[in-house]
């Protein structure tokens, strides 16, 4: 059995096989033997303002008792033009150990081992360095410190001059190390996940709805969480960790697009307009923003002593940041206070964020908020899936009043659509009805005087036999265009449903069929004895298409009999026609010209339905249905 103790790795599952209780306190006793066997190691530090200490001036000073301990193993000096020296006393120790540093952006770290009280340089790292040259592939700065039997010394120069510092470091077991390495991964892929899934549903909302503010939410969460993984470090471990100069710009970077986007989103969210006295103060500074972050991408950082420029942009950036806490706090207040629903989201959204923002500043400044150190680690992070999750919920709410909105909408349009069209129906009706009153009544009633006249011509010439066969000739002419004016009369505006009812036009129809003697029709029409019981125009219509339907029998069918059926109920208005003629394909029911194409738009408007049918034996069969 091998009890070796190798970051943590112990044959567990062979230990819990034996009953023996023996083995179990053994296997307990081995882990806890790096804590037992190992002292813990002193961490000092030190200050070189003029940054021009070497590494053997350092450890003499240590030595000399001249460089202070590191309390509670972290520190934090702000905005410095200072570098800092760390210096770790190991004491001997069996297992292997690691110097953890917290904190992933620092722009140079030089690892040094004292050997024979020699300082000796053992590696060069750090954000301004490709990522393959830190010692342990991990998003912190962590140093594999070695078993020793004696008392050991290192040394680390920490250089971030001219920007802030925050850090805190400590000699950890690699059991430990690793144990935090897995609870991290586990905490960061759920919070990882969480904004991916926002993002998936926010694009989602995009792309069905086309509204700019899903897109807008997508930007700020996208931008929020690759600002995470800069700070957090594991931007430079994962995506781009062979391009330091671009480490060295990302969190800035992507702060100043964060704050675009951020600004940008809230406007669309709360449904901010110009009209608001904090429009264009966040107008201008979106645009100082992005000007700022064109600079940060193309102009060259400075190094050395003359990157006190950058340290001055620096101080413009948090400034402008500062003051935009103002106008932004301002317009979402200015719209909570007319109760909106969207405001009160999202100033609910920020509260929670700067909770959790405040909760890591003061836990990374020593004040204790939780008995664990969760939010001096992961307090933005949290903050930041707190917020979109409640702007979720906000965007979603959203979402469905304006899936409410669009159908109340679509109702307005159809409702309006249908009110002009039966407005267009009303004036095609009464122009029709003047028309026809007019040919039937005017134009008939002077045609039928002019055959009376020539009537009584030809019993005024009873001798002329050629004057009496002129006036007959001309009378037959008269008479037939008094039919066709008649008929005519008819198809613009079926005046007897007005005069007699809908049953005695239909049956008027049918009579003028049969005298032609081509066509016998059969009339059954049931359940129109109250004339007000329908509207007018619907009954014009299912006459027109009672009307076109013979006329297609008449043209296409060749059929010598037909029977027309129409029921009325309630609420449709039942016709059945049916012939004995040659039939009506399904191919030949689609084709344009043969009339059908009227009947069917008829039949849709009213958003009723047709069917078409061949009979056994022989003809064809419709049966329409159409909503009163």
């Amino acid at each position: 059995m091998n009890l070796s103790y190798n970051a943590g790795i112990i044959d567990f599952p062979f230990i819990l096989k034996k009953k023996n209780i023996l083995f179990r306190l053994f296997y307990l006793l081995l882990l806890c033997l790096p804590s037992v066997l190992t002292k813990a190691a002193d961490i000092h530090i030190l200050e070189d303002k003029d940054r021009g200490f070497s590494a053997q001036q350092v450890y003499l000073m240590y030595s000399k008792g001249e460089v202070p301990l590191l309390n509670h193993n972290k520190f934090s000096s702000g905005v410095t033009s200072s570098v800092y020296w760390l210096i770790v006393n190991l004491p001997r120790q069996r297992f292997e150990q690691k110097l953890v540093i917290g904190n992933p952006n620092i722009n140079r770290l030089d690892f040094y081992r004292v050997t024979n009280g020699k300082v000796v340089l053992d590696n060069i790292t750090g954000d301004h360095y490709p990522f393959s040259q830190r010692p342990v592939n991990n998003r912190l700065f962590v140093f594999p410190l070695l078993p020793h039997e004696q008392q050991n010394y290192y040394l680390v120069r920490i250089d971030k001059h001219n920007e802030s510092l925050q850090l805190d470091a400590e000699v950890i077991s690699d059991a430990e190390f690793y144990n935090r390495m897995m609870e991290e991964n586990l905490i960061n892929a759920l919070t990882w996940g969480i904004l991916l899934l926002i993002i998936v549903f926010g694009t989602f909302l995009f792309i069905s709805v086309k509204d700019k503010l899903y897109l807008y939410y997508v930007l700020y969460i996208l931008s929020a969480l690759l600002w995470v993984l800069a700070d957090t470090g594991y931007g430079f471990q994962l995506l781009w960790p062979e391009y330091p100069d671009f480490a060295n710009r990302a969190r800035l970077f992507l702060n100043l697009c964060l704050t675009v986007t951020i600004i940008q989103f809230m406007q669309a969210f709360i449904g901010q307009s110009s009209d608001s006295r904090w429009y264009k103060p966040l107008q201008i500074i979106k645009i100082i923003n992005i000007i700022f972050a064109v600079l940060v991408l193309t102009v060259p950082f400075p190094t050395g002593d003359a990157n006190q420029a950058l340290y001055v942009f620096l101080v413009i950036h948090l400034t402008i940041d500062a003051l935009t806490l103002i106008p932004f706090l301002l317009s979402i207040i200015e719209k909570v206070r007319i109760n909106n629903r969207q405001a009160w989201f999202y100033l609910i959204s920020v509260l929670a964020l700067m909770v959790c923002i405040f909760a890591e500043l003061f836990e990374q400044a020593g004040v204790t908020i939780s008995n664990t150190s969760y939010f001096q680690d992961y307090g933005v992070q949290t903050g930041i899936v707190i917020e979109a999750v409640i702007l979720n919920f906000g965007l979603a709410i959203r979402f469905n009043r304006y899936k409410d909105d669009k159908e109340q909408l679509l109702i307005k349009i159809n409702e309006k659509q249908n009110e002009l069209t039966e407005r267009i129906i009303e004036t095609q009706e009464s122009e029709r009805k003047k028309i026809a009153a007019q040919l039937h009544d005017e134009v008939g009633s002077l045609l039928s005087l002019a055959s009376l006249h020539i009537s009584s011509v030809i019993d005024q010439n009873k001798g002329s036999q050629e004057t009496v066969l002129k006036l007959k000739k001309a009378d037959e002419v008269l008479h037939s265009v008094t039919t066709t004016v008649r008929n005519m009369s008819h198809t613009l505006t079926p005046l007897a449903i007005e005069r007699y009812g809908f049953k005695n036009a239909i049956i008027d129809l049918q009579n003028t069929i049969n005298l032609a003697g081509v066509l016998k029709i059969e009339c059954i029409i049931i359940g129109f004895e109250e004339r007000d019981k329908y509207n007018i125009h619907l009954l014009n219509d299912v006459y027109r298409i009672v009307q076109e339907s013979v006329n297609n029998i008449i043209k296409h069918a060749e059929a010598t009999h037909a029977l027309i059926q129409v029921i009325g109920y309630d609420e449709i208005i039942s016709v059945m026609i049916e012939d004995n003629g040659k039939g009506l394909s399904s191919n030949a029911v689609m084709k344009p010209g043969i009339g059908l194409a009227g009947i069917q738009s008829k039949i849709d408007y009213f958003g009723g339905r047709i069917e078409w049918s061949e009979k056994r034996d022989g003809g064809t069969l419709v049966n329409m249905e159409i909503p009163v």
